[in-house]
């Protein structure tokens, strides 16, 4: 198992092991550990994924969150 190094970290791992995920956009969740290398991701869903649990961390209010990962997923998808 990996070594996590935030609550979001755990967060994150825990949302892209979803099965159905990670069979729709065939990616691989141990490739994501951090919130850092998920932000990093060529893959748009796990990017959006990480920028959500990134700003919530980061206390955005939930229309701060919507705006943005509504823009970055127009913009990536």
């Amino acid at each position: 198992m990996s070594t996590y190094q935030s609550n979001g970290d755990k967060v994150l791992q825990a949302v892209i092991a979803d099965e159905q995920l990670v069979n729709f956009y065939s990616y691989n969740p141990n490739d994501y550990n951090t919130i850092a290398e998920a932000l990093d991701s060529d893959v748009a869903v796990i990017q959006a994924i990480a920028q959500i649990i990134n700003r919530v961390e980061q206390d955005a209010t939930e229309k701060e969150i919507y705006i943005e990962v509504s823009n970055f997923l127009k913009s990536n998808i």
